[in-house]
């Protein structure tokens, strides 16, 4: 009998837990029944924690009664297990390397764009980069890295992680979620180049139901630390200063969680100024979580409307990402608007979850009469929203596009363009919380099947990072998203029951509101 599926904190292998008495769980193969275990966690050879055979069938949540971690530490974990004949079968091992457990281990300043958002005024993504020489060889390297809004980070031009839409979704007045990133091999001698691209995100783009902004700050902010460990003993760390490199001239002239994304090709940044040091009280704590990270892709097949509208159906309705390869003459434009569904005239549509807001920044009486169905006495320009748009500016040559800072409900995209295109390749990236399924399920019975299926796409459309009611609107609760879901029907389904769950939903709304203006609603 040997343990396998070794997890800390139900994570394999995490990289970065700041949680100084982790737990861990296993399953057995081999043998019929578990009746004892022996633990033994190690680190840097030396013995921290020894069990010793305990009697004892358990194999979930066995809390770490060992020396105390310091931060950084990398700590090998070996599982013994004696079956029910007594015999002691097959030794496995398992690691967890701890994160920054002190506030002082962050020795990096958060930093910004050099300029002070104006009200009512959308910016484009900025672009940070540190430039720095490595002149000795490197036994391992660390990333640390968090933002006030979404980051992407590159290493010598290759993109650091898996994690998409980082740092994750958070309530920002409360916890700044940092992750951890293995960089050793992406560090080369001599010259390197740390680049990070900052977007709105959930901080200060696009969110709720009614999709106000600013919601957490105005100013994004970036914070990060490279620390890398050489083979002979010395240690230096890179850390985002007022001497990063930044700019907002690249090409993402617009990138907004729910609205889409504006990318000129032909552009990329200069870093012509310098970042700017800011304060930030909140300190970042470790994800402790699973990443949320890019999955199914699906081909595009192009259909004609009635109308004769071009339409991209991608055959599987998903929360994600969209991407194509083209090739156009510099400066042509590819528009892109992303739907779930089709009009009963089988035309592109988004009327299924769109609604109006004031084309400015609005307050919370604006916010009260959206909420309760009074739209119509608002006193201002309107604007459908989400947008679900995506405007591509072509380079001249042959491009590459895939979203970055904006995640999609959808199954259609309707697309317009002068530019002779391949619908084959167009893709719809799933973009979800990276769970492990453990189970399946299916019958003789087709709709019992597809009812499954369609089960489980409404759960990977609606985790990303946190439960949502629904990809396109994902509705908050001043700043928490809704813990619900939508289900995703089939088509001859939908007229039945979305009349009533958009009912149950707009009401439950409501009742959080109130509930949470009485003072009643506590943060998680």
């Amino acid at each position: 009998m040997k343990a396998i599926n070794m997890k800390t904190e139900h994570l394999v292998k995490p990289l970065g837990l700041d949680m100084v008495n982790p737990r861990f769980y296993w399953n057995c193969e081999g043998g019929i029944k578990q009746t004892a275990y022996r633990i033994v966690a190690t680190w840097e050879n030396e013995t921290v924690w020894d069990t010793g055979k305990t009697q004892s069938s358990r194999m979930t949540h066995i809390r770490y009664e060992g020396q105390p971690f310091k931060s950084r530490d990398r700590v090998t974990w070996t599982v013994a297990l004696w079956d029910e004949n007594d015999v002691e079968g097959e030794k496995t091992s398992s690691w967890f390397e701890m994160g920054l457990l002190k506030a002082e281990d962050w020795r990096a300043q958060w930093i910004a764009g050099d300029y002070k958002p104006k009200k009512n005024t959308r910016y484009p993504v900025d672009c940070f980069q540190k430039t720095f020489f490595v002149s000795k060889r490197v036994a391992h390297a660390r990333l640390y890295i968090t933002a006030c809004g979404l980051y992407e980070a590159r290493l010598n031009g290759e993109r650091i992680g898996s994690f998409v839409l980082a740092p994750g979704s958070t309530d920002y007045r409360y916890r700044l979620q940092y992750q951890i990133y293995a960089v050793t091999e992406t560090i080369a001698a001599g010259e390197n180049k740390l680049e990070v691209q900052l977007a709105d995100g959930w901080y200060r783009g696009s969110i709720e139901c009614f999709c106000p902004v600013n919601v957490f700050g105005k100013q994004m902010k970036l914070l990060c630390q490279l620390k890398m460990f050489f083979e002979d003993g010395t240690v230096e760390t890179v850390t985002s200063a007022e001497s990063f490199r930044w700019s907002d001239d690249g090409c993402l002239r617009f990138a907004d969680l729910k609205d889409g994304e504006i990318y000129d090709a032909s552009r990329k940044p200069g870093y012509g100024g310098r970042a700017r040091v800011v304060k930030e009280k909140v300190i970042p704590s470790a994800s402790n979580n699973v990443p949320v990270t890019e999955h199914e892709e699906f081909q595009a097949k192009l259909i004609i409307t009635p109308s004769g509208k071009r339409v991209l159906d991608f055959g599987q309705n998903i929360a994600g990402f969209l991407s194509f390869t083209v090739q156009g003459g510099k400066g042509q434009k590819i528009r892109l608007v992303c739907g779930e569904t089709l009009d009963e005239n089988g035309e592109f549509t988004q009327k299924n979850f769109q609604i109006k807001k004031p084309f400015k920044k609005y307050g919370k009486l604006t916010e009260i009469l959206l909420v309760t169905g009074n739209g119509s006495k608002i006193k201002a320009e309107m604007t459908e929203t989400p947008k679900q748009e995506i405007e591509f500016i072509c380079s001249g040559g042959q491009d590459q596009y895939k979203m970055a800072f904006a995640v999609f409900g959808f199954r259609y995209a309707l697309i317009e363009t002068d530019i002779a295109f391949d619908s084959a390749k167009f893709k719809a990236v799933a973009v979800y919380s990276d769970m492990e399924q453990t189970g399946d399920f299916s019958c003789s019975h087709e709709k019992i099947n597809r009812f499954l299926e369609n089960t489980r796409w409404s759960i990977k459309g609606n985790f990303l990072d946190l439960p949502t009611d629904c990809p396109p609107r994902a509705a908050w609760l001043d700043g928490r998203r809704a813990g619900f879901l939508q289900h995703r029907f089939l088509p001859d389904e939908r007229s039945l029951f979305l009349p009533q769950m958009d009912e149950r939903c707009q009401r439950r709304s409501i009742q959080g509101r109130q509930i949470f203006r009485r003072g009643s609603l506590q943060r998680a």
